[in-house]
């Protein structure tokens, strides 16, 4: 290997470009964006369309059937979800990862686009959106709160304090969320109309014909040209009163006449209020890039400056901000990964003296930053993922030093320069530290390649962990060789310390009688490590699998669902008490309640719901994070909450990794409406009876009564009644029907809605009563006379999964790390369940998604298995010896199950993670111990002899490195982290059982297996 000698040789050159590279990735440190959690591309969109006052029916036929078979034109796209309720449709489609979402998001519209002329006419709105944890998650959310204050004047400050946040650059967008919009209403006497013979479409062309704003072009005069302005549109109240709607017998019929015009409020669909008072909100969030810490500081300036323009009435609070928790999240790892330095400093420090670990740990900082910077122009950040991903690699970083140090150190005993020792010692295992690198590397490589919604979260540790990796092996092939030459000395390094003489000791006295025994009675030896590997594969079942972890955060969602057809008050009845609740807490901080709609989004995989009436959400924000008292709050609320008898109140914590329904979710697929719902019942019983479930919902529980309008045909035909004037005359009198947008003098946009004045704030059954038409014949009548209203019972909710009617039953659980488990006892009973023709259960929810992420990583480990294999082949040029090496990954199974066993946690994504971590780095000493024994074989050595003087020797470097790795990852894992002490202790219980009988079992299997050369 010529690189050691070659940088030794131009050591000035070399020492520029590794300064170089340190003071690029500090650069990138400073600058760099910072998060709590990545910003993972899933390709889900979202596509809502609401059309008050419809049914599940008439909009699954109007609107969700010609949309869906628009979306299925798109290729690419693995499920189409939807659920369909009263006025409301939410459509959720899932593509395949791996590829652009944008231009899969275009699609997505351009096929939606070309159907718009098949759907309503009146359909109030069509939205079209693409999930971006970035700009979808506010990072912040403000509240406006006023108890007297009127919501236009509240709005009117909330757009002053939008324009001044919108001037801030990292600002990708504010919005004014959970205020009534304000409208132009047209509130028709239909009694009036009809004693002037006036019908609802002639009033609605009249106004949609004044409103129109027609160019009226321009003329020449000489030389000059004049544009010729029209009437224009209606620019104030007054104009729109005095619009003529009926003329004749020298009598002119103005709408003021036969209507009162005004502003008002639309019918409120989400009520807002913080900590009880009513509010409007303002949610912030920042532009791709950004970092956050540096965003909020800029945030809140602005924000101390517009709290004196308010005026003592209005009180302007942060209800959510998640900056703080991005700052103590990532001090949090800093200190972690600081502690692990200095642990391993000290190690390294004891073994080696003070000068070798003074230039192995100076590798640490110079392989961080600089991945940092190359992390940084990967477009990555930092976030809990990279920088856990550093203090994982901390460990393994200065393995190729120590290896590479220790070797110099024992040349320059054996009475070698410095210079010579830096290099012989370098050379000698350059190969075998570069081939032990290249196998941790494609341990962590295939995990790059992870096509999923666990992949993308995933995704920058494996980055991080290479980019350190590799680093580190061309710093320990560069770097400590140069400093290695001019800065040990002789007398101190060169000598014989009281460690060396501690462990020289524990090699004679305890490992050489021990392995002189394993190698003359091998199968003794083989014999116990199998019945140990087999005896902690039995602990599996105790161990138990789960998915990811909670968030481990001060907060949580209350989800509030009264009875369905339950009306806005009654929701805000059932959040009262929940309210109430919240206010004889102490360990509550503050909290925000949210009635016909979901909490704005503040965490990536939790989105709330759109305007329905009868649903409701609260953020409640807890003092600290102590999870003693947390847990002791939600043991407390379910209690509380219980007692409730109107309304079903739920919560779950929130959870890292990808989002999915519910942790619980069967759905049964099939076309009646009845058979699902007699299902759905089974099911429902089902989970109820499995223990550990919470909170089991079924949508077809129960149905909701409608008033059904049924139109006699016969007496509308006889009296000259349009059928098409009898539904717009009950949609406009009652529901309100949107006719045109006006602009006005004040320069402000307003839906012109036309409907019946109301005695109260909402329409009563009474109001049918005060409908009327005029027949063509002059007579005045009634609504009641055509129609007959009557009670009927329907269904609360249809839901679609790729275009096919079904139900889904779904549940919490009360100890997430167990819902593998009361998932898979739940399918064992719905194989009993005799299904019709027709019909299927599907298992979603969590366990879909821990399926096909598990299945993902398990087909990673082969294909590192293999990388690594193929990798030892090329090393060895043997079959046989990779084999050797790979014993080493049983051993290692043997730890890492014992470890999460005694450490209580249970085998999740992240221990399966750290799983496919260590199959890359227990490899390493095996790596070492059998290419040194070769070289001992080549220089003459017998089998037995070169495997006694090699496992001496590298007896130290095996000892050290595998110490650093556990010292490095020990902060972390001992941080008591449902995301990441179960990867540590699956790595550090791994290290050690594979390093321990790693230096038994590759001897006695090198010994079995290898055939002495013949000199």
């Amino acid at each position: 290997m010529k690189l050691p000698k070659l940088a030794i040789d131009n050591y000035q050159f070399v020492v520029i470009l590794i300064l170089l590279g340190a003071f690029v990735g500090i650069s990138s440190f400073l600058s760099m964006p910072r998060s709590e959690d990545p910003s993972p591309d899933f390709p889900n969109y979202t596509v809502i369309a609401v059309y008050p006052g419809t049914s599940p029916e008439d909009i699954e036929e109007l609107v969700v059937d010609p949309i869906e078979e628009a979306i299925e034109e798109v290729d690419n796209i693995s499920k189409i979800q939807t659920k369909i309720e009263d006025g409301l449709a939410i459509i959720r489609i899932e593509g395949y990862f791996g590829y652009d979402i944008d231009e899969q998001f275009d699609e997505i519209q351009t096929e939606i686009n070309n159907v718009r002329s098949e759907l309503p006419a009146d359909l109030f709105s069509l939205d079209i959106e693409q999930f971006d944890p970035t700009t979808g998650v506010n990072i912040q959310q403000l509240a406006l709160v006023s108890k007297e204050v009127p919501y236009h004047k509240l709005n009117d400050y909330a757009e002053n304090l939008e324009n001044l946040l919108k001037t801030i650059d990292g600002i990708h967008d504010v919005k004014i969320e959970g205020e009534p919009e304000e409208q132009i209403r047209v509130s028709v006497d239909f009694q009036k109309m009809a004693q002037q013979h006036i019908s609802l479409n002639h009033v609605i062309g009249v106004l949609k014909g004044n409103n129109n704003n027609i160019p009226g072009g321009d003329v020449k005069s000489g030389i000059k040209s004049f544009n010729i302005k029209s009437s224009g549109g209606y620019k104030n109240i007054r104009e729109i009163a005095n619009s003529v709607v009926s003329s004749g017998n020298g009598k002119i019929v103005y709408l003021k006449d036969i209507a009162t015009v005004s502003h008002d409020y639309e019918d409120l669909r989400w009520q807002a209020a913080y900590m009880g008072r009513r509010s409007i909100f303002l949610t912030l969030t920042q532009k791709e890039g950004e970092n956050i810490v540096a965003l909020a500081e800029e945030i809140n300036g602005k924000l101390t400056e517009f709290q004196s323009t308010l005026p003592d009435n209005i009180e302007l609070v942060s209800a959510f901000e998640q900056a703080p928790a991005v700052q103590e999240r990532i001090s949090s790892f800093f200190i972690n990964l600081l502690q692990g330095v200095l642990l391993v400093g000290a190690i390294i420090l004891v073994f080696l003296g003070f000068r070798p670990s003074l230039i192995i740990m100076t590798v640490i900082p110079l392989s961080i930053s600089m991945a940092i910077g190359a992390l940084d122009f990967s477009g990555f950040g930092l976030q809990q993922i990279s920088i856990a991903a550093l203090v994982i690699a901390l460990g393994l970083l200065v393995d190729n030093g120590i290896v590479v140090i220790e070797n110099i150190v024992r040349f320059q005993k054996l009475g070698y320069s410095f210079k010579e020792a830096a290099y012989l010692g370098t050379q000698e295992v350059g190969f075998a530290i570069i081939s032990s690198t290249l196998t941790t590397l494609l341990a962590f490589f295939p995990l790059m390649m992870m096509e999923s919604g666990a992949g993308e979260f995933l995704r920058s540790l494996p980055v991080t962990v290479i980019l350190v990796l590799s680093f580190s092996l061309l710093l320990a092939l560069t770097f400590t060789p140069i400093f290695a030459g001019k800065f040990l000395k002789p007398g101190k390094e060169g000598g014989i310390s009281p460690i060396d003489k501690g462990i020289e000791w524990v090699i004679k006295k305890v490992y050489r009688p021990a392995l002189n025994f394993s190698l003359r009675k091998p199968w003794i030896v083989f014999s116990m490590a199998t019945i140990i590997f087999f005896g902690s594969l039995m602990l599996f079942p105790s161990i138990g699998v789960s998915f990811f972890p909670t968030a481990d955060k001060p907060m949580l969602l209350i989800e509030v669902n009264t009875p369905n057809g339950t009306n806005i008050d009654g929701t805000q009845k059932a959040i009262n008490f929940v309210s109430g609740i919240l206010d004889t807490t102490d360990f509550v901080k503050d909290y925000t309640t949210n009635a016909g709609h979901g909490n704005p989004n503040i965490y990536y995989n939790r989105i709330g719901e759109n305007y329905k009436k009868n649903h409701g959400q609260v953020l409640v924000n807890f003092k600290e994070w102590n999870p003693d008292e947390f847990y002791k709050t939600l043991a407390f609320f379910r209690k509380e909450f219980s007692k409730y008898p109107g309304a079903k109140i739920s919560f779950s914590e929130l959870k890292n990794g990808p989002p999915f329904e519910a942790p619980i979710e069967i759905k049964i697929i099939g076309n009646e409406l009845d058979t699902l719902a007699r299902l759905a019942r089974v099911v429902e019983k089902i989970i109820e009876n499995t223990p550990g479930t919470e909170n089991v919902e079924n949508p077809l529980a129960i149905n909701k009564t409608d008033l059904k309008v049924a139109i006699n045909r016969e007496k509308a035909g006889l009296i000259g009644l349009p059928l098409q004037d009898i539904d717009l005359s009950v949609r406009a009198s009652l529901a309100g029907l949107t006719i045109d947008e006006v602009s006005l003098d004040d320069g402000e946009k307003y839906p012109m809605v036309i409907r019946m004045p109301f005695t109260k704030d909402r329409a009563t059954i009474a109001d049918f009563n005060k409908v009327y038409f005029a027949t063509q014949q002059g007579a005045q009548v009634p609504l009641k006379q055509v129609v007959n209203v009557r009670y009927e019972s329907s269904v609360n909710e249809i839901q679609h999964f790729n275009t096919l009617r079904n139900t889904a039953v779904t549940a919490d659980v009360l100890n997430p790390e167990a819902t593998s488990a009361i998932t898979e006892a739940i399918i064992a009973q719905l194989d009993d369940v005799d299904l019709p023709k027709g019909y299927q259960f599907y298992i979603g929810g969590e366990y879909e998604t821990q399926q096909e992420s598990f299945g993902d990583l398990g087909k990673l480990l082969i294909i590192a298995m293999i990388g690594i294999f193929a990798v030892l082949v090329l090393q060895f040029r043997s079959i046989k010896q990779p084999l050797i090496v790979f014993s080493a990954i049983p051993l290692a199974i043997t730890g890492s199950f014992v470890a999460l066993y005694l450490s209580g946690w249970s085998f999740s994504f992240f221990a399966f993670v750290g799983f496919i971590s260590l199959v890359g780095i227990v490899v390493n000493n095996s790596i070492i111990l059998v290419d040194y024994t070769n070289q001992q074989m080549d220089k003459g050595m017998s089998l037995l002899r070169a495997l006694k003087t090699s496992t001496e020797v590298r007896f130290t470097p095996i000892l050290l490195t595998t110490t650093t790795t556990i010292l490095g990852l020990w902060p972390l894992t001992t941080s008591a982290s449902g995301l990441w002490s179960p990867l540590g202790w699956t790595i550090i219980g791994g290290m050690i059982s594979s390093t321990f009988l790693t230096l038994f079992i590759v001897p006695i299997l090198f010994k079995w297996f290898t055939t002495p050369k013949v000199i």
